[in-house]
């Protein structure tokens, strides 16, 4: 099985990176989530779309991460396998042939949300999520308001359904960094989104 046999050419796609730094996960909080008056918002794996469709999934992971973190990612790595996300939640293993550097996850979202140039559209949307490396801290940069740090015992959490405030998963161990003079409420509910999915099942196992 080939990646062009789930996005073609012409197919709404991107990438993500699943990122550890010190025993944390990394996520991001995207400044988009904070342009509407809120009380939750998403937490997304570090990544973007491809510029156009000649530009490679691990090239565009790449040049995401260096614009969203800064320029700390050493390299991507090879995942052990591969896992599709189906639109109704459920993984399957795929086996792909072509990709030098095999992706840990495909995901087909078919839901989007209310931002970006999906926000209309009924159109799949494919994300391919790289492991990458990290050299040194990631800083939020560019679009990026926050990063956000959980470990595997906040990620049990989420998965077992606690809906908690930035404030008390700051009290449970979590880290913040924000760009700037940026700051969200304390109050603000964090919602699991995208590549957290497969860690908060992976904690599970």
């Amino acid at each position: 099985m080939r990646l062009s046999d789930f996005i073609q050419s012409t197919t709404a796609a991107g990438t993500a990176l699943f990122l550890r730094w010190e025993g944390y996960h990394v996520f991001s909080i995207p400044k988009r989530e904070l342009l509407l008056p809120f009380d939750r918002v998403r937490l997304f794996g570090v990544g973007g779309k491809r510029q156009n469709c000649s530009e490679s999934f691990a090239a565009c992971a790449l040049r995401e991460g260096r614009e969203e973190i800064g320029n700390v990612i050493n390299s991507l790595t090879s995942a052990q396998s591969t896992l599709f996300l189906h639109p109704d939640g459920t993984f399957e293993c795929v086996n792909l042939l072509d990709e030098l550097i095999r992706p840990r996850l495909i995901w087909e979202k078919r839901t989007h949300s209310d931002h970006g140039s999906m926000a209309d559209s009924k159109q799949a949307y494919y994300l391919v999520a790289f492991n990458a490396e990290l050299g040194a801290k990631p800083q939020p940069c560019n679009e990026i308001a926050a990063l956000v740090y959980l470990n595997d015992d906040h990620l049990s959490q989420m998965r077992a359904g606690e809906s908690l405030s930035l404030k008390e998963w700051i009290g449970r161990g979590a880290k913040l960094d924000y760009q700037g003079d940026i700051s969200i409420p304390e109050s603000t509910i964090l919602v699991p989104h995208g590549t957290i999915f497969l860690l908060m099942q992976e904690c599970a196992d």
